[in-house]
């Protein structure tokens, strides 16, 4: 029996709203490198992710607002209970990665309807590249952003 000499690893990207689940993909990352979890490369890879979904969201909602959806939210105030967006990074069981964003600044029909699989390829490719890098920038200015 051959051993598998490539270091495996299973990941979750997992994207809420609030404590709901929005999407869940597991993906493997081959060739995995452990540097790669405190690297300021995954930082821009999810921030990349999250900007992706802000201007998404925006469009949406620009498509959606009208004159009656404008003078409705006149009246109403900004009585919302504070709503976010997570996005979370898992290798194996452990969380390595979470960002959040504000979601209630969005309308409720635009955030309760985020579809997100028409990236999803793409987003896991880029999760999958940055995880398996040999070469990571692990420090910012004079820090080192590896802990363990």
């Amino acid at each position: 029996m051959e051993k598998n000499r490539d270091n495996t690893q299973k990941c979750e990207f997992l994207l809420k709203l609030n404590n709901n689940i929005v999407c869940q993909r597991y993906f493997t990352v081959r060739n995995f490198k452990s540097k790669a979890v405190n690297s300021l490369d995954l930082h821009e890879t999810v921030s990349w992710i999250m900007q992706d979904l802000m201007e998404d969201l925006k469009y949406k909602t620009c498509n959606l607002l009208d004159s009656n959806y404008v003078d409705n939210i006149k009246n109403k105030g900004l009585e919302t209970t504070p709503e976010h967006f997570s996005i979370t990074i898992k290798v194996g069981t452990k969380e390595v990665y979470a960002r959040i964003m504000r979601a209630d600044i969005y309308p409720p029909k635009v955030r309760f309807s985020v579809d997100i699989r028409p990236q999803l390829n793409r987003i896991l490719k880029e999760l999958t590249q940055v995880l398996s890098l040999e070469k990571v920038t692990c420090n910012y200015q004079d820090y080192s952003l590896n802990v363990w």
